[in-house]
């Protein structure tokens, strides 16, 4: 069949070059469209719920929002977990799903459970909602609202990016939300003085109630007026702070009593619980949010235009700054994986030419590069998968392989059209390329096959690992894919076209190659078992490094920026975080000069994140690295600024990272840390005691870094707890009590004030002279049910006391988590090391346990995944092989050239000190690919010779040496295509050194043994074939001989 589509292309040339110029413009389209991303969207499939519940305290809201929530989303279908945090103030629930559930099915799913849920929540305690429908790395782009000349207040700052700029840029495709933080919401406030109420005998309650009332507009149906319809309306909203002042509350004595009366109105800040610094200046941020699913180059850019529209919207002086722009890093990530592309394929075209020596050769092969790769991207739109790091790095490691169908092919036809010259016979070009694509088509197609099934254990990763590594697959699937089309059809035609019958000269690579290679094989042949015996101890001697080759998941990806996570004591209060972020951004413009800008995002914006006041995250933006004093690496800048950090505030703990590494973190395992170990239990305080023994025992394990328990406890809190007897005897209820503390000390919003589109809450409070300490609040006079006065603190207790600024929960269980890094040393080691010591050490009272996550869980999980399907794989091109030559004996011989080739890996990956990661998996698995490819062509070719009458021996020198030049082709093209992946610094080069570096030291030991192992074993299971035969011949002969002995004499 292969055959017959060679045939059918040299038959139809034109046809072939039209079907390929027509893919080539689909494929320029298809580069132009492709969906572009700094990296591949890694977040699971996850649906948040907020519970906003201002002024209760974490304990509160674990108790009546949280467990319930979460118990009831723990049963929905393709649920993998739960998690939970419970903060002041907010209750955050997030469901995650399995990857093959659609993210609106399963919005939907968790949409009707809220709605059962709802009626099972405590009145008043405020409304869950869903989270916005975006990924964790939804984050594409910041901005700053500033007023250049300083004249607006941060509330005004906070209005119009409320009521103007989001509103704007929410329209923008692709966005799905439009995230404000920091500054100060406008709040209409009436601050009541209870001496006042007692006076007019008003209670909090009928203020409240008023207020509701007399901010209403209606509808009155309409009336006829002669031959007209008009409609009525009633208007009774409240649009001033004096239109609030005039409500009237009730009427002593034909007198009414107004607001005004009463309580203080005006326009005031709501409370928050977030702040964002610029700078060392408070400001307003707004950060918009991509749809799932949406490609973020195309949201930014979206975002972009309407912030032009939006700032002309804006008042004169008022500007819009940006911060962070995704596609800085997808700019930067596309540059390098680009560049190994561009550079690789330049090296591919140089080696051809020196090995062919020959121009015309060299194009045919050339051209098939850019077809394959824009085939790829064809079938890359058709899946849905887009152009970023892995994925582009899946076709830098297939640039030498995709050439190397075409190589083989090429370098044939060039060898019989130069043998057709020096025979002198006529020349019949298309005859001689159909020979010559008929002898090599077999095992090209095999090959590629083997190397696209080479690639399948990477497809059935999940998790994390899976949603890395499966667009490089898939690239490398289509590259070949692409490639095995060529082969079979354009690279034939283009030989058949460009090719010229030429003299076969060994250029002086290929001849100097040959001087060397030639007594080698012979003598490696007449020393069958040394060189085998050399080759297995080289191999076991690779195989002992193996235990000193660290491991992790995946080498960090620096994304060329720097954030800090800075945590201070629970008791911080807004105020001093604030403090702290100016001492902190003072301090790095000071010693630094790289850094530009500080922006410090304090606490959590008014919906959204789940931090406390005393957690904040710095984002630096930094000059472009040519402009920096010296030259330096963006991690080891990082590590001299946390030192100077902590000299210069010594009070916080700092945590050195980067933005989408924290949030892939924080999204994998609830945690914003590389290697978060999590203690479950049920009791918050023993959580507590043994986190500390388990910390004590952690600091003294070599590596570790950046070690901290979130410190939870010691939230300072005010217990006002209703005084049962006092209130029975002075006939007072409990619900008056409570209602002092929630709406007289917290505030309460009771309606809204419409202005335009703009809407502000009214809220309702005590004045702060009864607020500002427990003597005043326990001043607050109340009134008995027989009209006399009593304070507070006689029917309520006030005392001071500490509390929790958070609660996690996982899988329906409290938890409490340690951070770290780790340095200098592998995560699996050193889990290992610490799993040990606690045994030892630390005792787990029953209902307690700990587990490890973070990168060593998503690295485990892949190890053992890869464990299971590389031996499948294996025999599965085990059976390919066996299908190609049909012959086990053929199979054998090349499967056991393939342990060969992982011995220039691991001692390439110990040489540069790096780990066996997940990426240098995949090289290896790439490695065996081309290990392959070499055994098979070296083997038909073999056999090919035999079947031409050469003695064993002949063939192994004849088809070895014509062998050599391919085998050198292919090796050294996949080499050098990886070599600038190898040398590569820029964004993201990281991820893929490992992966070049084992495919580069493979390669040389694969190709080395390709060359004179192969042959050898070819040689020795020949003569031992050969000699099986001899022998039953004999047996045969000799017993027919005997039957004839036995036959009677006629």
């Amino acid at each position: 069949m292969l055959n017959a589509i060679v045939d059918a292309s040299l038959r139809y040339k034109v046809l072939v070059l039209v079907f390929f110029a027509v893919l080539v413009g689909l494929g320029v389209q298809a580069f132009r469209n492709v969906p572009v991303d700094a990296f591949p969207d890694v977040t699971p499939v996850q649906v948040t719920i907020y519970t906003e519940s201002p002024g209760l305290a974490s304990e509160d809201i674990e108790k009546l929002l949280t467990t319930p929530i979460e118990g009831a989303m723990a049963g929905l279908p393709g649920v993998e977990e739960v998690r939970s945090v419970s903060l002041f103030g907010l209750s955050y629930v997030g469901i995650y799903f399995k990857d093959d559930v659609d993210i609106y099915f399963a919005r939907r799913l968790v949409g009707e459970k809220l709605q059962e849920v709802k009626g099972r929540l405590p009145q008043g305690y405020g409304e869950p909602v869903l989270g916005p429908n975006s990924s964790g790395l939804g984050q594409v782009f910041w901005y700053t609202v500033e007023s250049a000349d300083k004249k607006l207040s941060t509330m005004e700052l906070r209005t119009l990016q409320d009521w103007t700029v989001r509103l704007i840029l929410r329209t923008a495709p692709g966005v799905d939300d439009v995230t404000s933080w920091g500054g100060d919401q406008k709040q209409y406030q009436v601050r009541i003085d209870p001496r006042q109420l007692i006076k007019f005998q008003l209670s909090f309650k009928e203020v409240m109630e008023r207020l509701a009332a007399n901010n209403k507009q209606v509808g009155g149906q309409s009336i006829n007026l002669g031959s007209e319809q008009y409609l009525v309306r009633g208007l009774g909203l409240v649009s001033s702070v004096r239109d609030i002042e005039q409500i009237v509350l009730a009427e002593k004595n034909g007198t009414p009593v107004y607001v005004r009366d009463v309580a203080v109105v005006e326009e005031a800040a709501a409370p928050r619980f977030g702040a964002v610094t610029r700078n060392g200046e408070e400001a307003v941020l707004g950060i918009a949010l991509a749809r799932v699913g949406e490609n973020a180059k195309n949201v930014v850019d979206a975002v972009k235009a309407k912030l032009a529209v939006a700032q002309a919207a804006l008042p004169k002086g008022v500007t819009l700054q940006p911060v962070y722009d995704r596609t800085e890093l997808v700019k930067k990530a596309l540059k390098t994986a680009e560049s190994s592309l561009i550079e690789g394929a330049l090296l591919v075209s140089i080696i051809l030419f020196l090995f062919l020596g020959e121009f015309r050769s060299a194009i045919v092969v050339v051209v098939t590069l850019p077809m394959a790769m824009l085939i790829a991207f064809i079938l890359m739109q058709q899946f849905g998968v887009s152009a970023n790091l892995m994925s582009l790095a899946g076709l830098a490691i297939g640039t030498g392989m995709m050439v190397d169908g075409a190589v083989v092919l090429v370098e044939n036809a060039f060898r019989l059209l130069a043998h057709a010259k020096q025979s002198g016979k006529p020349i019949h070009k298309t005859h001689l390329i159909l020979e010559a694509a008929r002898e090599v088509v077999n095992p090209i197609a095999f090959a590629i096959l083997i190397i696209i099934v080479v690639f399948l254990p990477l497809f059935s990763l999940t998790g994390l690992e899976g949603k890395l590594f499966k667009p490089m697959a898939y690239t490398i699937t289509f590259a070949m894919a692409g490639s095995l089309l060529l082969s079979l059809t354009l690279v034939p035609v283009l030989a058949g076209l460009i090719l010229k019958p030429k003299e076969e000269r060994d250029t002086f690579l290929v001849a100097r190659a040959k001087r060397v290679y030639l007594p080698l094989l012979d003598w490696a042949l007449d020393r069958k078992k040394l060189v085998v015996g050399a080759a297995v101890v080289l191999l076991l001697a690779s195989l002992a490094l193996f235990p000193f080759l660290g491991k992790e998941f995946m080498p960090q990806l620096q994304e060329g920026t720097i954030q800090f996570r800075v945590t201070g004591i629970p008791s911080s209060s807004l105020d001093e975080s604030i403090r702290v972020s100016k001492e902190v951004s003072a301090e790095l413009r000071k010693q630094f000069p790289q850094v530009t800008s500080v922006v410090a995002t304090i606490g959590r914006a008014e919906g959204g994140e789940t931090t406390d006041v005393n957690y904040m995250e710095l984002n630096l933006e930094t000059k472009p690295r040519d402009e920096w004093p010296q030259e330096i690496s963006y991690s080891k800048l990082a590590s001299e600024m946390q030192e100077a950090l902590e000299k210069a505030v010594p009070t916080v703990v700092f945590g050195a990272t980067q933005p989408i590494q924290s949030r892939v973190e924080e999204l994998i395992s609830g945690v914003r840390a590389t290697l978060a170990l999590k203690l479950y239990g049920e009791d918050l305080a023993t959580l507590d005691r043994l986190a500390t023994r388990i910390q004590g025992v952690l600091s003294k394990v070599p590596g570790v870094t950046d070690l901290s328990a979130e410190a939870n406890r010691g939230k300072p809190q005010l217990i006002i707890k209703v005084n049962r007897e006092a209130t029975a005897r002075y006939g007072i209820n409990a619900d008056e009590i409570l209602e002092v503390v929630q709406s007289g000390i917290g505030g309460t919003a009771v309606s809204t004030l419409i202005d335009g589109t703009k809407r502000f809450e009214i809220a309702v409070r005590l004045t702060d002279e009864y607020r500002l300490s427990p003597a005043s609040i326990g001043s607050i006079p109340l009134r008995t049910g027989e009209g006399a006065l009593v304070p507070f603190s006689q029917v309520a207790t006030i005392e001071l006391d500490e509390g929790y600024s958070f609660i996690r929960r996982e899988a329906l269980q409290r938890y409490s988590v340690l951070q770290m890094d780790v340095q200098g040393r592998d995560v699996d080691g050193f889990v290992k090391e610490a799993n040990e010591l606690l045994k030892q050490q630390v005792e787990l009272p029953a209902g307690y346990w700990i587990e490890w996550g973070g990168s060593f869980e998503n690295q485990q999980r892949a190890m053992a995944r890869l464990a299971v399907i590389v031996p499948l794989t294996i025999g599965l091109i085990f059976i390919l092989l066996y299908t190609a030559f049909n012959s086990v004996r053929h199979a054998t011989i090349i499967i056991a050239n393939v342990p060969f080739a992982i011995i220039g890996g691991i001692v390439g990956l110990f040489i540069s000190g790096q780990y066996l990661s997940v990426p240098s998996a995949i090289g290896f698995i790439a490695v065996f690919g081309v290990a392959m490819l070499n055994g098979i062509v070296m083997v038909t070719f073999l056999n090919d010779l035999r079947r031409q009458g050469h003695s064993i021996r002949d063939a192994v020198r004849q088809g070895a040496v014509l062998r050599l030049r391919p085998v050198l082709m292919t090796a050294s093209v996949a080499i050098l295509g990886l070599v600038p992946m190898l040398l590569s610094t820029g964004v993201g080069a990281e991820t893929q050194r490992p992966l070049a570096t084992v495919v580069v030291g493979g390669l040389f030991s694969s190709t080395a043994l390709t060359l004179l192992l192969l042959p050898l074993i070819w040689e020795w299971a020949e003569h031992r074939a050969e000699r099986r035969s001899l022998a039953s011949r004999e047996t045969h002969q000799g017993v027919r001989h005997e039957d004839d002995k036995s036959l009677p004499a006629r």
